[in-house]
């Protein structure tokens, strides 16, 4: 009785653990791509377009700051940034 709880404890964790960073990896990218979106509004001189859209992206990165996981979502954040310059730059 006391392995089954076990069992579904480990199940509920490994669950847990899954959508923790499917959301890191997707606010990962949707920052990337507001900051990138930001510096294309900077280069046309939208400056407080630009501002805004920035700051959205500061938001979802504070976010991770707080919970100490940082390092694992800028690591992320770092690899679709690069990833969509390369595509827009094509």
């Amino acid at each position: 009785m006391i392995r089954n709880k076990f069992k579904y404890v480990l199940i509920f964790i490994a669950i847990l653990m899954v959508m923790s960073c499917n959301s890191l990896e997707s606010d990962a990218k949707k920052a990337a791509s507001l900051v990138n979106k930001s510096i294309e509004q900077s280069h046309n001189l939208k400056f407080d377009e630009a501002e805004k859209t920035y700051l959205k992206a500061q938001d979802i990165i504070n976010k991770y700051k707080e919970k100490d996981k940082e390092y694992e979502f800028l690591k992320h954040f770092a690899d679709y940034r690069d990833k969509e310059k390369k595509q827009n730059a094509n």
